[in-house]
């Protein structure tokens, strides 16, 4: 009888523990997974943005000379105010 009760009481634990182990390496597993594809994401974003540096066209807001673009910032010639990044839409 105390065997019994024994036996049931350890195979009672060893379920508890396998349950534990495998919750806690799928939890693992999950929260690792979503690390890395943040990662990826801030990886992707940022090559995006030198690639986008790269070929930034800039024009004057008030367009004072007739849809002229320029490849870096600064001022506009004509009027003086500073040259705005185009939309890539418009392109």
């Amino acid at each position: 009888m105390c065997k019994k009760i024994i036996r049931t009481k350890y195979q009672t634990l060893k379920k508890i523990v396998l349950v534990s182990v495998l919750f806690l390496s799928f939890s693992l597993i999950a929260v690792s997974c979503k690390d890395s594809s943040k990662e990826k994401t801030e990886e992707v974003k940022q090559e995006k943005g030198e690639h986008d540096e790269l070929y930034s066209t800039y024009q004057c807001p008030m367009d004072c000379e007739k849809g002229k673009t320029y490849d870096q910032e600064g001022k506009c010639p004509v009027c003086k105010m500073d040259l705005k990044l185009m939309d890539k839409s418009l392109d």
